[in-house]
């Protein structure tokens, strides 16, 4: 049978208007197994969002949601109606089809492979045909067959979730003693009967006696990052006219130096610009992601001749008094990173302004103990980088396992 045959894609509402809030679902509240309900007037929802209701399966479109399994059933939504994202596809079941096995078959990889075949767009909005969920063709066992496999699977995912849970609250808890061990040290330093000092600025509070207080601009000078035309078409062009570039994900997640990574810009005639060095600090200046806004990445080894992107500003360290591991680690810690958020503006893309960043307040203690704490936070760090890792590659094999599960079951590899 085709899904055609017992389910209806993007239901539409027949029903009289509700003077009332129902559920709202934007894409980042739908994901696997789970929905995270927001609330919205139905005048509001009804012919701009995507409909459904109790019981219908909703099924993430777009790239790279899909993938993830951004997938799950509508359950106990006010008045039973909900309105979602339109990257949202909806299924109705008929009689024939419980909605919880369908639920399973879109585990499938069987599905999954087929689904991702279908997409199609640009700008990296790739979404899934909706020929495809119509026409998806499965055999259809009897309800009572159906209502095994989905019993016998609930409780069997159940206990890989349950241990799942368990390891996501571990993977928490390391999560914030990294910030509490990155927090004290770049605050406090590493004597614990150090004496304090107003540090004169309200947001830092208190700071050893022996720091002192910076702006950014008096560490050093700013630099922007290329403007021209990007792809990798343009490393096989004129190559005196193209320049590498690191792209902003590599500032987001401190791995500047990379060069597999690194994309190709064609530079103007008259753009002169500063080349990346070691011991420069990278900062993304703009971003539809709050959290990554200013986020800093230091350049801790030689990457060669390379620029920045130009979503990204540079900070050119003069000062000899500062080193650059230290500030990088002060910068990333979330009371930091809190005072440079508050300086960014923007509704669907967040900017912060250069001169914001250069203005920023550090607070810093002599070079070689700067050294010492920046060597101790590596070593820290790195140990709970480490248990992160772990955690999460248990973590990885029981996702594994839930989807082998399901393939074997809901393709009767398995008897049940």
């Amino acid at each position: 049978m085709r899904l055609k045959d017992f389910s209806v894609l993007n239901p539409q509402y027949k029903g009289e208007s509700l003077d009332c809030e129902v559920s709202f679902v934007p894409m980042e509240s739908l994901r696997n197994g789970a929905i995270d309900y927001q609330d919205i007037p139905f005048a509001e929802g009804k012919g701009k969002y995507t409909y459904f209701q109790d019981g219908d399966l909703l099924v993430a479109k777009v790239t790279p949601c899909f993938e993830n399994g951004n997938i799950a059933i509508a359950n106990n939504m006010k008045q039973g109606v909900g309105f979602g994202s339109s990257e949202i596809f909806v299924l109705r079941m008929n009689d024939k089809v419980l909605n919880t096995y369908m639920f399973y078959i879109t585990q499938t990889a069987k599905f999954q492979e087929g689904a991702c075949a279908t997409m199609c767009g640009v700008g990296g909005l790739k979404r899934i045909s909706p020929l495809f969920m119509r026409t998806y063709e499965l055999d259809i066992p009897s309800l009572s067959k159906q209502q095994r496999i989905v019993n016998y699977l609930d409780v069997k995912l159940g206990k890989i979730d349950a241990r799942i849970a368990i390891l996501e609250k571990q993977q928490d808890a390391y999560a914030r003693l990294k910030k509490s061990v990155v927090h004290h040290a770049v605050t406090r330093g590493l004597n614990p009967n150090v004496s304090l000092k107003d540090s004169g600025v309200e947001w830092i509070g208190l700071i050893p006696e022996h720091w002192e207080r910076f702006r950014l601009k008096d560490l050093g000078y700013t630099y922007s990052g290329l403007t021209g035309k990007s792809g990798d078409d343009f490393r096989c062009d004129d190559e005196t006219k193209t320049k590498p570039y690191v792209p902003f994900t590599n500032v987001l997640n401190n791995t500047v130096v990379d060069n597999d990574s690194f994309n190709y810009v064609a530079m103007g005639d008259n753009e002169q610009q500063n080349q990346v060095k070691t011991g420069d600090l990278l900062f993304l200046m703009s971003s539809e992601d709050y959290e990554s806004i200013a986020k800093p990445a230091v350049v801790l080894g030689n990457p060669g001749e390379v620029y920045l992107n130009s979503f990204c500003r540079g900070l050119r360290i003069t000062n000899h008094n500062c080193y650059a591991p230290f500030l990088n680690y002060q910068l990333n810690s979330e009371m930091y990173r809190d005072a440079l958020r508050f300086e960014a503006r923007g509704f669907t893309r967040i900017n912060i302004k250069i001169d914001r960043v250069a203005s920023h307040f550090v607070s810093l203690p002599p070079f070689l103990e700067q050294q010492a704490i920046a060597a101790y936070l590596d070593e820290k760090c790195s140990r709970i980088d480490a248990a992160t890792e772990n955690i999460g590659k248990q973590i990885d094999a029981l996702k594994r396992l839930k989807r082998a599960l399901i393939n074997e079951v809901v393709t009767g590899q398995r008897a049940v």
